[in-house]
């Protein structure tokens, strides 16, 4: 490891190490709304109706959040949760599926659990709402709200404008559709790099259109380290080796994708989408550190769900009334897939006002223009 490297992870693990797991509020929020669109990381709840197998409102599921059981895929607080209270919502972004009226103003979440860029992923765990499906609720959302600006197409584009936008998707694309041979074409179709092309041409529409229905300030963020998940540590050692390593061919395949996600917000901040100002967010680097230094933050046990069945309990995941681990905030993972509370809101705090894993300027640097 280089020295640059060394104390850059000995500076973050400082500042990390630091941070408590509640999160300090501002007066008032710092933007009027948030719009949430992604997948299981950040659904909170709109997967409660559908028949799908990526559901998560049963215990334990949500056994550290004050409301219990409400469709969230961790055990109290996700990454959006934790960034919600840090700008300074008095309550959660609530699911677009319980979304009445004026509420909307105040944004909406989006995000199903089993999405991806591309409408077939996650078919093999169900019904879901895509990406394309989340992006055209949306776009009837902004027909809703603009009542409330007595038809001044004008005053609502000013008032989306100060609005932040969030948009986490990709995991599932691969996950649940490129490395799934089983069930999908795309591998035999596409190679590593032609495959991340095509979820880029369709990402850039799909980000396009949020940003011709009002969406100005947008943070997208990479896909994480997925090829070190309990769910893929369980099924790539139980056949290759005992090593504990890493599925570095997924990893290998996601780096190229994010590496595209990246030069997509360039070439959106320099000019493609005028007006707006989009941020990166490096999951794979902040999820690799947080793994690879885990014991400065707390962590026990980086390799294994707290809930879950099998080897790293990420051969099944978390079942209805499993018992959990006893002491959540000494795992990074809280089943086979998803992060810790702990994690995500280490995550959210360390992402906000930091350009460690965000490009080109923090989330609030986003949120102050």
């Amino acid at each position: 490891m280089g020295i640059l490297r060394f104390m850059l992870l000995v500076s973050l693990g400082l500042v990390l190490f630091g941070l408590k797991t509640t999160v300090s509020q501002p007066q008032q929020a710092q933007v009027p709304c948030f719009f949430i669109f992604g997948d299981s990381l950040v659904d909170n709840g709109n997967n409660n109706r559908l028949i799908s197998l990526a559901r998560a409102n049963y215990r334990p599921y949500g056994i550290d959040f004050p409301q219990g059981s409400t469709g969230r895929f961790t055990n109290g607080r996700t990454y959006v949760d934790a960034l919600a209270q840090i700008f300074g919502f008095r309550t959660y972004i609530p699911p677009y599926s319980r979304i009445r009226g004026q509420a909307l103003l105040r944004g909406a979440n989006f995000a199903s659990g089993a999405a991806g860029i591309r409408d077939e992923t996650g078919d093999n765990l169900g019904a879901h709402t895509s990406m394309n499906q989340q992006v055209e609720l949306y776009t009837s959302a902004v027909e809703q709200m603009l009542r409330y600006f007595r038809g001044n197409t004008n005053e609502l584009q000013r008032y989306l404008s100060r609005c932040i936008f969030y948009t986490g998707m990709g995991s599932n694309d691969y996950l649940n559709n490129y490395f799934m041979p089983d069930f999908y074409s795309t591998s035999t179709t596409f190679n590593d790099k032609t495959f991340a092309d095509s979820l880029i041409k369709d990402y850039t529409q799909q980000l396009t259109r949020l940003y011709q229905f009002g969406a100005r300030k947008v943070v997208v963020t990479g896909v994480g380290q997925i090829g070190c998940i309990p769910y893929q540590l369980a099924r790539y050692n139980n056949r290759n080796n005992s090593s504990g390593r890493c599925n570095e061919r997924i990893n290998n395949a996601i780096v190229l994708f994010n590496s595209q996600v990246k030069n997509l917000v360039d070439r959106f901040n320099k000019g493609q989408l005028k007006g707006a100002k989009f941020v990166y967010l490096d999951s794979y680097k902040s999820t690799y550190d947080l793994a690879a230094n885990g014991a400065a933050y707390g962590f026990e046990v980086v390799d294994k769900g707290c809930c879950g069945v099998g080897r790293n309990n990420g051969q099944i995941t978390c079942l209805p009334l499993q018992t959990p681990c006893p002491d959540r905030t000494k795992y990074l993972f809280w089943d086979a897939f998803h992060p810790t509370e702990t994690a995500n809101i280490l995550l959210a705090k360390s992402n906000f006002n930091s350009r460690a894993y965000s490009y080109p300027m923090s989330i609030q640097e986003l949120a102050n223009l």
